[in-house]
């Protein structure tokens, strides 16, 4: 093997040798595939439940509604209180409401609000999770290792949403829908086990007598006051709000722009899933060694080029194929932006600043979601592409300009 791929290779799995973070990756691994288990089978029991494509919209709403309520809290959590009690508790309290759920289809007891509760349940436990497990991959590994880490978890994810959703239908047609559910709370006992197994020597707890609220204000003063941080996260929702929803409005631009059904939809799809997966791949054996702020904005920029390609490609394989870049570049950018705002980040606060960064990744999507529908319905589905390309290019030239020569 040349040098420099073994260099490359190196790099990129140079966080495995850490046996916690190898302990929590493969725990991690596993149930992810389970998580993807049961959104998909979660969607399937709503519209069998409802045949209404409104509530389909109402569950995601309401999934995602607690991101919007809980992020902040959850980041002050995050830095008062060991992040490996509030990973095992959102990890225990995900299993069991994904076996509430298999009980009550198992015995068809269950209702359409029994599935709205449990997913607002289940995105709690998200709101949680999320500040608390990035801060925590980076007491596993420290700076170093770090964009490699993230990398490597959003492989993890990204590998799962091929295998969920395929397992999710295997599960369905041979042994019936509840089974989906009991799968997924089964599947975190790997990663229930993996915490327990972790040993951190010199686990610092964080913990004051601050007013929880008083907490809040200071990381968004934090955030406000340090040009690095603030650039970062307008960045990232700036990109929630105008171009993730484009996931949103791919079946609509499947069918009126290339005429294409489900079939079609589904290859759009997995073009996309394909180019993050890819993207999480290179983060993780060349991110290191790029400069994240300039990667963020060369990223970004070029997600939104891709975007709007996708919405003027004359055929379904040319916009299969930039789907693909968008998804490469998407992934890209938000780890670039994970890793540069925790390393630009003290330990004391880097809780608060990542629930900010699940706030605006997250928690403004719903915001976006709802925004880029309505435009939809009366500028077109492609004018809506085209004006989130628009913004997002114009708002990586600005941070440009404004930063040129130096670093954001």
């Amino acid at each position: 093997m040349p040098l420099w791929l073994e260099e490359i290779a190196h790099t990129a799995l140079l966080p495995l040798r850490n046996r916690n973070f190898r302990l929590f990756f493969i725990g991690q691994s596993l149930s992810l595939i389970g998580s993807w288990v049961h959104t998909t089978a979660q969607r399937w029991l709503m519209f069998e439940l409802t045949h209404s494509a409104s509530m389909l919209g109402i569950l995601g709403a309401v999934g995602s509604l607690p991101v919007l309520l809980f992020s902040l809290p959850a980041g002050c959590l995050a830095d008062r209180l060991p992040k490996k009690r509030l990973l095992l508790l959102s990890q225990m309290v995900a299993a069991f409401q994904a076996l509430i759920l298999a009980l009550l289809v198992y015995f068809h007891q269950v209702k359409a609000w029994h599935v709205l509760a449990l997913a607002f349940v289940l995105g709690s436990t998200v709101a949680l999770e999320f500040p608390v497990r990035h801060s925590f991959i980076y007491e596993l590994v420290g700076k170093e290792p770090l964009v490699a880490a993230l990398s490597l978890h959003s492989t993890a994810f990204n590998l799962a949403r091929f295998v969920g959703p395929a397992l999710a239908g295997l599960l369905m047609t041979t042994l019936g829908l509840a089974w989906c559910f009991f799968f997924n709370a089964f599947s975190y006992l790997p990663v229930i086990l993996a915490l327990n197994f972790i040993v951190l020597s010199d686990q610092k707890t964080l913990a004051s007598a601050q007013n929880p609220l008083e907490g809040i204000r200071e990381g968004f003063v934090y955030a406000w006051r340090h040009r690095t941080i603030r650039t970062t996260l307008l960045l990232i929702a700036v990109t929630s709000i105008f171009l993730l929803p484009y996931a949103v409005l791919l079946p609509v631009l499947a069918k009126e722009s290339f005429g294409a059904g489900a079939k079609g939809f589904s290859f759009l799809m997995a073009a996309n899933g394909l180019g993050a997966l890819f993207g999480a791949m290179f983060m993780a054996s060349i991110g290191p060694r790029l400069r994240k702020d300039r990667n963020i904005l060369v990223n970004l920029s070029a997600l939104s080029l891709y975007l709007g390609l996708t919405a003027l490609s004359k055929s379904l394989e040319i916009a299969a194929f930039f789907l693909l870049a968008a998804g490469f570049h998407m992934v890209c950018t938000f780890t670039s932006a994970n890793a540069h705002l925790q390393l630009n980040t003290p330990d004391e606060i880097r809780g608060r600043i990542l629930s900010l960064f699940s706030l605006s990744f997250l928690g403004l999507f719903p915001l976006g979601s709802f925004l880029s529908g309505l435009l939809a319905q009366h500028l077109g589905t492609v004018k809506v592409f085209l004006l989130g390309s628009i913004i997002g290019v114009t708002a990586t030239l600005f941070v440009f300009w404004r930063g040129f020569g130096r670093r954001f």
